[in-house]
């Protein structure tokens, strides 16, 4: 039983004639008239009682249409979802992402790649740099939002953002006064610096880049994340250097300051992390929504060796 011969009974069915039904179905009549006949022959049944005058449906020819109309039109469904699919714009797309990272761009992209694509659901992790390449190593994860490079030669690391850094501390520390703060101006302060689990961290790109402002920062506290470090400089432990889009932490007391390498902002990247060998279409699409939102910096800079770890002038952003 072929589908043409069920579209072609739907529309005799509907017409009722043969020369209509042809012309519906832009065919000459003869060539309807035989796939009837074929279908009719697989069935076993008589689906129309033909004369000289008229064209009407048997009883079979009645239920068959009642039973073959939502079943052809559900075909034509998994058809369109089959080729949606095919596009990316039917799937899951699993994110993997560190809790600073959920204070910036990422709601944005985010709300926006739901409005674009419905029908894509989006599986969301809150995991380590080091739990985030791991999973997409194992295919767990499609693509993860880190801010450090790393070593790992099958994946891909594509900048998307340059986000400032600004000097985290509480209300007591007597920089809070002022509008901007020099980085070489932190050489006395004590730091709070955040490593987590990677070889290859932010607190490294800061270590170096305080290392080029002419001076080694006093480590006196160390956590796992961003967030607990700011907590850590609000009770007066320390200052450190966030991400400017961790002030809608929302921590009362919480003062930031930005923090200026020379003449220009400090800034901190942000990268898209993903197997070289992924073809999806999913991450194809949030990849493209993420470039356009976030103006990512000069694509030439994705393959930048996993050993950069300073800045080679004040002005260049933390790699």
């Amino acid at each position: 039983m072929k589908l043409s011969q069920l579209e072609y009974f739907i529309v005799l069915a509907e017409e009722l004639h043969f020369g209509r039904a042809a012309q519906r179905l832009h065919r000459s009549q003869p060539p309807v008239s035989r796939q009837i006949r074929l279908l009719e022959e697989e069935l076993g049944v008589e689906l129309f009682s033909r004369n000289t005058q008229s064209v009407t449906l048997t009883r079979a020819g009645s239920i068959f249409l009642k039973e073959v109309r939502p079943a052809l039109a559900q075909i034509g469904h998994a058809v369109d979802a089959a080729k949606r699919a095919a596009s990316g714009h039917i799937g899951v797309l699993s994110i993997g992402m560190t809790g600073s990272i959920m204070f910036g761009m990422l709601p944005r992209i985010l709300t926006e790649f739901r409005r674009r694509y419905p029908d894509v659901v989006l599986d969301l992790s809150l995991a380590s740099k080091a739990d985030q390449l791991s999973a997409i190593k194992e295919r767990r994860l499609m693509v993860g939002l880190v801010r450090s490079l790393s070593h790992e030669a099958e994946l891909h690391h594509e900048p998307l953002l340059d986000e400032p850094l600004v000097v985290a501390m509480g209300p007591s520390n007597a920089l809070a006064a002022r509008a901007q703060i020099q980085l070489a101006d932190l050489a006395s302060q004590d730091f709070i610096l955040y490593r987590g689990q990677s070889q290859v961290s932010v607190a490294d790109q800061i270590v170096n880049a305080c290392h080029e402002a002419g001076f080694s920062p006093r480590i006196v506290q160390e956590t796992d994340d961003m967030q607990s470090a700011a907590a850590l400089a609000v009770l007066g432990v320390g200052i450190t250097l966030v991400a400017a889009s961790l002030q809608q932490l929302g921590l009362p007391e919480l003062i930031c300051r930005p923090v200026l390498a020379g003449t220009a902002p400090l800034t901190i990247r942000l990268y898209a992390v993903y197997r070289r060998s992924d073809t999806s279409p999913e991450l194809a699409m949030f990849l493209e929504l993420a470039r356009s939102m976030c103006h990512a910096p000069d694509a030439g800079q994705a393959h930048a060796g996993p050993a950069e770890r300073t800045v080679s002038r004040p002005v260049s952003p933390l790699r």
